[in-house]
């Protein structure tokens, strides 16, 4: 009976550390970081896992982060918004050219409430009307229209079927929806994941 016991605990053991997927710790960019960077705490990094069959991909996220685009991958961006240098249909009054992008990736256990909560509705309204009223320029995009059924009636989305800025910005899934300012000479503010409405629109304005 105990050498059955034994053998079973040997064969458990076993499944266990065979099953048990590598880790590997990497930043928003995919480069490989060490266990001690990642475990580096600060008041702008979240942690979130990704993983595959075989590999826990253990990311320290930059939630707010910022950098420049190519000229070609800025060209890309404004033809998938409709944006031109002709087009001034896409242009505000005063002609401010900063471009404010709120992004649904789709749905998550973060926003799987959010088409139905109505302070979430409030703000697409409100901030729909700041944005207008200060001149600069807000989009809505989607990835995948699943769960944006009455946010969808709310205001215009443009479709990233082509993963367009899924592929330029987010190249994971990050929780909630995000966000990105882009100005005039292609350099951005990135917003990764749940943020917030106002700190979005005082950047945008700058």
């Amino acid at each position: 009976m105990i050498k059955t016991l034994i053998i079973a605990l040997i064969v458990c053991a076993s499944q266990l550390f065979f099953s048990q997927k590598k880790e590997i710790y990497i930043n928003d960019n995919f480069q490989e970081i060490s266990k001690h960077e990642y475990n580096k705490h600060g008041e702008n990094y979240r942690f979130q896992n990704v993983e595959t069959d075989s590999v826990l991909y253990k990311v320290r996220v930059e939630h707010e982060g910022s950098g420049k685009l190519t000229v070609s991958n800025f060209n890309n961006l404004k033809t998938l918004l409709n944006i031109s240098e002709n087009n001034t249909k896409n242009i505000s009054e005063n002609n401010t050219k900063n471009i404010a992008i709120h992004y649904y990736q789709g749905l998550d256990k973060c926003n799987q409430h959010s088409d139905t909560n109505q302070y979430v509705i409030n703000d697409i309204k409100t901030y729909i009307r700041k944005f207008k009223n200060s001149g600069s320029n807000l989009y809505f995009v989607y990835r995948e229209k699943n769960g944006l059924k009455n946010r969808l009636k709310k205001t215009n989305w443009i479709a990233d079927t082509s993963g367009t800025i899924e592929n330029l910005f987010f190249r994971i899934k990050y929780p909630c929806d995000s966000a990105i300012v882009i100005f005039p000479d292609g350099s951005f503010k990135i917003f990764r994941g749940e943020h917030i409405w106002e700190k979005v629109f005082n950047t945008a304005k700058k």
